[in-house]
């Protein structure tokens, strides 16, 4: 599928992923990749899914960009046959960004300010249902400063209610909340910032403690500037990574010890934490996921169509 950019992507282990983009489509293997099941959600057909998040092999939920109603989130039990809406955006400025979900059931899905405040929703039932959090939990942001739905990974959680989101613009930094997304305290950040492309587009946390985020300046891809940050203490403050070579990247995962890093024109690892980086050889995607069977199970997708799983050597 050429003509198709994919931007979400949900892996549940070595043999079945969801991969989800632009002109409405999504689709899904339970093979390893050697074919593709296209799923179609009706009515879909302008929309672009920015995100996917699975929970098993059957079920699923999809996240479509867009102003207004086109911001909206689909949801199947039987393995894509059948899609519900179960929720769609109602604010004039809303732009949903990026959901994702703990094991308890328990989700959170952020989107672009509203009123000077990043647009925030919650679900205690794995997506069925969603609440706003109160206006004045929402996190306030500068004028000019929002998260890219770029890979759905610029939100990122990790067990006991742990979220994270990272914002760029004007401004860069790490949003927190450590109660399911409810309350966020704000910290800021040395990445490179201060102009509408630039700014954190993904992080990971390796536990509730290290971190490392990228991103850069989504206008040069082939470049990179004090674009890869660490966290030593659960997001409360960032540091640089110095003299770290990295282009533009869209997407960082951890597993089995190695942060995995992706972007439009390449990909790498680190086995140290950040301090060096190895190429992985292949071409650039915009978004990666790890199933279950870590390392084995690693998942990307990106422009003109392409899905790539890593070969472990």
């Amino acid at each position: 599928m050429p003509e198709v950019s994919f931007r979400g992507i949900a892996a549940v282990d070595e043999s079945t992923c969801w991969v989800s983009g632009s002109a409405g489509t999504i689709l899904r293997t339970t093979d390893g990749g050697e074919s593709w099941q296209h799923l179609m959600v009706p009515g879909s057909d302008s929309l672009d899914f920015r995100d996917v998040e699975v929970f098993g092999p059957d079920t699923a939920i999809a996240m479509s960009i867009g102003t207004g109603s086109e911001s909206r989130l689909y949801r199947t039990t039987d393995g894509g046959q059948n899609w519900e809406m179960v929720h769609q955006n109602r604010y004039e400025q809303g732009f949903y960004d990026a959901i994702a979900f703990w094991d308890n059931g328990f989700g959170v899905l952020q989107g672009d300010p509203i009123d000077g405040q990043l647009f925030i929703l919650v679900t205690e039932d794995s997506g069925r249902t969603w609440q706003e959090i109160p206006r004045k939990q929402m996190p306030e942001v500068e004028d000019g400063e929002y998260a890219f739905a770029a890979s759905g990974t610029q939100l990122t959680i990790r067990d006991g209610g742990h979220a994270w989101i990272g914002t760029g613009g004007v401004d860069a930094r790490v949003l927190r909340s450590e109660d399911y997304g409810q309350n966020w305290s704000s910290t800021p950040t040395p990445i490179i910032q201060g102009e509408a492309s630039t700014g954190i587009f993904s992080l990971a946390f390796a536990d509730k403690s290290f971190g490392i985020a990228v991103g850069g300046d989504y206008t040069k891809e082939d470049e990179g500037t004090r674009n890869v940050i660490y966290s030593e203490n659960g997001g409360a403050s960032w540091d640089l990574l110095h003299g770290i070579d990295l282009d533009f990247r869209s997407a960082v995962r951890f597993t089995d010890g190695i942060f995995i890093t992706v972007g439009p024109s390449g990909s790498e690892y680190t086995t140290d934490w950040g301090q060096t980086w190895q190429a992985i050889q292949g071409p650039g995607f915009h978004t990666l996921s790890i199933g279950q069977g870590g390392i084995n199970a690693v998942w990307a997708a990106g422009r003109d169509g392409r899905v790539g799983k890593l070969v472990v050597e």
